[in-house]
């Protein structure tokens, strides 16, 4: 029975795969570059009592060797990872070669991949220990206790080698508790975002809320929940100088649903304008248009958020229904228009083939796109992750056509992955490009495009981007 009492050694690794889910596609001129925040939250718990490192296995050429070398040097007692869905064989692959080499080194993995298909993963050899849901307490409690009384994991019996799950781990109720992610793990030099997503680099995520009330039918709920919980604004806002302090020159928000609270949101923005910090700051991965007022757009533009992400997914109105997103058309209008005469940059993000979609509702989606005042629009092919709602209803009716997850990236076109109920995968393929080419290639947006680059400063890396594009 797996039991640490001591000081233990523990490696983190960040699989390799920026090159496969952006560098490859169309999306790559804004392909994002940012250290890690899961694995820097996870080693946060451990670090002041342990040995900890964090590799990033992206920058290296021979990835594996690179990672063989580090456990050659550190002789860690547990080596551990996050996995997403298009990186999960990767992950596995790389524990595989790791357990043929050094058996009793414990490996341990997460993420949201896991706890979607923990029946599937508990099955691997190569995992000693699988942690489902959110992860923060469970090493720690690994490290100081006995498998059996760690809520929320899957071990492997000493005798029989079956998965034994334990109890389900109940969500964190006070995030404050959380400690400030071990940024100093990482060297922040590797990191770089395009202009298109930032203004200065290198960039740090921050985490301000956990869990979102909303039920979208493409979206996973099983890792953070449905309950929304926050931190306080002045935990917010302290986390914000601790980055700054650790080097970064430029912070994103990472929530999924910043403003679901506007007036906790507010007051962020308040608490950064009282201490008189300044550096830019986005809401790049998105907002509700549902949740968002003329005095939020003007407290977060004078507090120096410079872009704002908002999820649009469509143009249908049915569409919208169908997934249960809860939102109009009218209010998309509003929120962007709100943003854009704040003077903050604007950034849509669309779905095709989502569920109900049919090729008029995506020519409507590629229309609305057009009509609204974007700076940036993002067309995804929607993929049914493993824990959604439209995968469980694609896997009922057998239309999930492979589960080689690497394949699972909303970028890739070249390969279906299941069978829509309305349309041919080769339909879809071509929407997702005249999207892109029909956003871009108006003559409209392109001067529009051009004044404001000027007046930032953007235009050499404009003309850049637009050159090294797939169009």
């Amino acid at each position: 029975m797996l039991h640490y009492v001591f000081m233990s050694k523990v490696l983190f690794f960040t699989p390799p795969g920026r090159k496969d889910i952006y560098l490859s596609t169309n999306t790559r001129v804004g392909a994002p570059d940012y250290p890690n925040l899961t694995l820097a939250t996870l080693a946060a718990q451990l670090v002041n009592e342990h040995e900890i490192k964090i590799l990033d296995l992206e920058p290296a050429d021979n990835f594996y060797e690179f990672l063989l070398e580090e456990i050659r040097v550190l002789k860690p007692d547990i080596i551990a990872s996050s996995a997403t869905t298009p990186y999960y064989l990767t992950v596995k692959e790389l524990m595989k070669k790791i357990k043929e080499k050094y058996r009793n080194i414990t490996t341990v993995v997460g993420g949201v991949h896991i706890t979607a298909v923990p029946e599937e993963a508990g099955k691997e050899e190569c995992f000693d220990i699988l942690v489902l849901g959110e992860g923060d307490k469970a090493l720690p409690e690994i490290l100081s206790s006995s498998v059996k009384e760690v809520p929320g994991i899957i071990y492997k019996d000493a005798i029989s080698g079956k998965a034994v799950y334990t109890q389900k781990r109940k969500f964190i109720a006070d995030l404050n508790s959380l400690p400030y992610p071990a940024w100093q793990l990482f060297n922040l030099k590797n990191y770089k975002n395009s202009r298109l997503s930032s203004r200065k680099n290198p960039v740090g995520l921050i985490e301000t809320s956990r869990g979102c009330a909303f039920q979208c039918n493409f979206c996973n709920k099983l890792t953070f929940g449905s309950e929304y919980r926050t931190k306080d604004p002045k935990r917010v806002v302290n986390e914000m100088e601790y980055l700054l302090k650790c080097g970064f020159k430029e912070i994103h928000i990472a929530d999924d649903s910043f403003t679901q609270n506007i007036n906790r949101a507010k007051e962020i923005c308040a608490e950064i304008l009282r201490r008189n910090l300044k550096f830019p700051w986005s809401l790049f991965n998105g907002i509700r248009v549902d949740m968002v007022d003329p005095e939020f757009f003007k407290l977060a533009r004078k507090a120096g958020c410079w872009q704002v992400g908002f999820g649009i997914e469509t143009g249908d109105e049915e569409v919208l229904n169908k997934i249960n997103k809860k939102i109009t058309l009218s209010q998309i209008e509003y929120a962007v228009k709100l943003a854009e005469k704040s003077g903050i940059s604007t950034f849509g993000f669309f779905i095709l083939a989502l569920d109900g979609e049919t090729e008029k509702s995506m020519r409507h989606t590629i229309d609305f796109a057009k009509k609204l005042p974007l700076d940036i629009a993002k067309f995804d092919i929607c993929i049914p992750y493993p824990g959604t709602p439209y995968y469980n209803g694609l896997k009922a009716e057998g239309r999930i056509r492979t589960f080689n997850w690497s394949k699972y990236n909303c970028h890739q076109i070249e390969e279906p992955l299941f069978d829509h109920r309305n349309l041919k995968w080769p339909t879809i393929r071509a929407y997702y490009k005249d999207a892109f080419r029909e956003f871009y290639l108006r003559l409209s947006y392109i001067m529009r495009r051009f004044v404001r680059s000027l007046a930032r400063g953007d235009l050499i890396y404009d003309i850049r981007y637009f050159l090294r594009a797939k169009w």
